[in-house]
């Protein structure tokens, strides 16, 4: 239809007997409500008048409002053009001399046309419209029925479009095998049944649901799991006064043909049912639920899932190539006969047909996606290592750190192993963690019993989780020392490991020889561990002062031989120096600093850079105040309380801090006026290298300011020092 002809078509203006209709159609007025509130509206008799002729072979049909007509007005607010032999429709609006191209119940109404259930059209009209356009009804009914099945059909027609290509794709689908049904039935639905009628003195026959016979049983339990005496599979018993209607969980099964672009993986869903009483007539049902597409290279193409397209109908539908990082578990029974054929030519570098015949159950879809990604996947299902395939497929990306040298075609430099070792892990069927402990082995040169390893791998024991003892015990002792633990105590083996990692720990914090046998494989271990805890105290910062004590063994040390340089008692304040470690990590938790977390002080105390010094009021000694960092000379580089914060109240200690640096300058010997020279250097290039980095402070209360221009600020440096830096307590 061309708009320009449809203008210059004649105007169907308002007919003498619709004026006089309009004339007579007195409003009634109604009330309604809204989000302002009242509002009050016109309801007509006839909410919308209308007239219609064929025009050139088109429709065209007038629409007029009942308020327009009675101020006089003839002429229509809308006209609608029809073309019915190419399924098309216009709607011209007079009012803003624009084209609409939406259906009568979308255009812009008035109120009163919407409240108004009557629309008139004169009989000819109505007939009319019901002979041109071939619907039941006639008017403005007839002509939205006819404007929502073009709608329809054009819908049908876009969707088509999109479809279309998608049925001519699946139009290669082979036809299922002859007696796939049947496999189904008998093998890809995996559960099985033995029926029998209870009997007080028990049971001597049933009925097994795989084999289909009647078979002899002994003193069977309803849903108790066994095998069947006959066949060998495994069944549960089911009594048929118990039972009821029996259902098999829904099976997962695949079969794989091959088609025009390579080949197609079809999946299907399935399960049996058992009605009440009758056990050797089941139902059996099964769908197809999925179809992808691959390559002659066994590289994925498209696929497809049947469901619910766009609201419309249930078909196929076009969806992504199964990814490796489903986690969905789709494993299932896959139909063999089609297999030989494929695996001697699009899925002979795949090793697809050697890892089905090591897991029965498996989804071969998820198999090639994770070979896509993992190609040395091909290289372990054609070793036959079942448990490292199934272990690839459920974390193939984590699953790379266990290959030594990924690019090597050799099985052994791939996984770091020997022949005899490669024998090993096959006869013991080992997974990820048994191959870790066999290239431990080969890392240490030690060999050890399978005994051993195949215990760790069951108790989830890694070499790495050993490490804390390895250096004192071998791990065939380990193994003995924490199986007969585990046997006297009650512990699991994690359990275990933790209490024993913990008891080494306290043992250093207290200086003992963890070196000594005695010590380090206590034969009460739990009593000793519980012992140390009491000795200790607080354990978590036992156990942390452990940990610091191995990396810097000499903190304790050095606070004690300073003690008697830098403590001092003032008439308000004192500076107290701290004997243990755990009383630094108690400082920086009540004062809400990281003094006692942060590595860097206890490696700063370690080279004697500087010290962790406890600033308190005279009147309460044990009440923490304020934390100072000071370099040998007495030099304050940082000096803080609550929240790494400096309240006003700092400027009244600082003139005690004076004098304290006065005594400090007293006191020292060469060797702390060397140590300080060395102090004053290491700060100013570590001051020098946060200018240039512009370090910005990213918490607290001086969040945004330069770290540098803080850390100046708060130094406080003795006669003897220089200007410099250190990190705030915060870092």
């Amino acid at each position: 239809m061309k708009k320009k002809e449809l203008l210059e078509s004649r105007v169907l203006t308002a007919t003498p007997k619709m004026m006089k209709l309009a004339e007579s159609d007195q409003p009634v007025r109604k009330t309604g409500y809204c989000w302002e509130g009242t509002s009050f509206y016109e309801v007509y008799q006839y909410g919308l008048y209308m007239r219609c002729q064929i025009l050139d072979g088109l429709l065209k049909v007038a629409f007029f409002f009942p308020q327009h007509m009675r101020a006089g007005g003839r002429m229509p607010a809308y006209e609608l053009y029809v073309d019915k032999a190419a399924g098309k429709f216009l709607t011209y609006d007079r009012g803003l001399g624009r084209w609409l191209k939406a259906k009568l119940d979308m255009l812009p109404w008035p109120y009163s046309v919407c409240r108004s259930e009557k629309k008139w059209m004169s009989r000819q009209g109505d007939k009319l419209v019901r002979d041109y356009l071939g619907v039941e009804h006639g008017g403005y009914k007839g002509l939205l029925e006819y404007q929502l099945k073009v709608r329809a059909d054009e819908l049908k027609q876009r969707h088509k479009r999109e479809t279309d290509p998608w049925d001519l794709d699946l139009e290669q689908t082979p036809d299922l095998p002859k007696d796939w049904e049947r496999w189904v039935k008998k093998v890809g639905i995996t559960e099985n049944y033995i029926f029998y009628q209870y009997d007080r003195k028990g049971a001597e026959t049933g009925y097994c649901t795989f084999c289909e016979k009647d078979v002899g049983i002994r003193k069977p339990r309803h849903n108790k799991a066994g095998r069947c005496p006959r066949c060998r599979h495994a069944v549960t018993f089911k009594a048929l006064g118990k039972a009821g209607t029996v259902m098999t969980e829904r099976d997962e099964m695949y079969l794989i043909q091959r088609c025009e672009d390579g080949f197609m993986i079809r999946e299907f869903r399935g399960y049996r049912k058992y009605r009440k009483g009758d056990c050797r007539n089941p139902e059996c049902s099964s769908w197809e639920i999925r179809r992808s597409i691959y390559g002659r290279n066994a590289e994925p193409l498209r696929a497809y899932y049947w469901g619910e397209y766009k609201q419309a109908e249930t078909r196929w539908i076009e969806t992504a190539p199964c990814h490796p990082n489903w986690y969905g578990d789709g494993r299932g029974r896959v139909y063999g006969k089609t297999l030989p054929s494929l695996d001697a030519k699009e899925l002979r570098r795949t090793g697809l047909m050697e890892a089905l015949q090591d897991n029965q159950r498996m989804d071969p879809e998820k198999y090639l996606a994770v070979l896509h990604n993992i190609p040395q996947l091909e290289q372990l299902a054609k070793a036959h290592m079942p448990v490292l395939v199934e272990e690839c497929m459920s974390s193939f990306y984590s699953f790379k750190e266990a290959f030594k040298n990924p690019g090597s075609c050799s099985l052994l430099k791939l996984l770091g192993i020997d022949s005899q070792q490669l024998k090993r892990l096959k006869k013991n069927r080992g997974g990820r963690s048994y191959l870790k402990w066999l290239q431990y082995e080969k890392a240490v040169g030690r060999t050890l019993p399978d005994e051993a390893v195949v215990w760790f791998c069951r108790e989830d024991i890694l070499p790495e989780k050993l490490r804390f003892i390895a250096d004192r015990m071998s791990m065939v002792q380990i193994h003995h020392y924490m199986r007969r633990q585990m046997r006297e105590t009650g512990m699991s083996s994690r359990e275990m490991l933790t209490t024993w990692s913990d008891y080494l720990s306290m043992a250093c914090r207290l200086k003992m020889d963890t070196g000594d046998a005695i010590i380090y494989r206590a034969r009460k271990l739990r009593q000793r561990h519980d012992e140390l805890v009491e000795l200790c105290g607080q354990k978590e910062h036992a156990l942390r002062a452990g940990e610091i004590l191995g990396k810097y063994p000499h903190v304790e040390d050095i606070l004690q031989e300073t003690k008697a340089v830098y403590e001092y008692a003032g008439e308000d304040y004192a500076v107290i120096v701290p004997s243990r470690i755990e009383e630094i990590m108690e400082e920086g938790e009540r004062l809400h600093h990281c003094v006692g977390n942060s590595d860097r002080y206890w490696e700063r105390i370690e080279r004697r850079e500087s010290y962790v010094l406890f600033l308190r009021r005279a009147s309460d000694l044990k009440k923490s105040y304020y934390t100072l960092e000071v370099e040998p000379d007495g030099t304050v580089r940082q000096k803080r309380t609550m929240y790494d914060r400096q309240d006003k109240d700092i400027r009244d200690a600082e003139k005690f801090l004076r004098e304290w640096q006065k005594v400090v300058a007293r006191r020292m010997t060469a060797k702390e006026r060397g140590l300080a020279e060395k102090s004053r250097i290491l700060r100013n290039q570590e001051f020098l290298q946060l200018q240039e980095d512009r370090v910005v402070i990213s918490m607290g209360d001086l969040q945004g300011q330069l770290l540098a221009d803080v850390l100046m600020a708060d130094l406080m440096e003795n006669k003897e020092g220089t200007a410099g830096s250190a990190l705030p307590m915060t870092a």
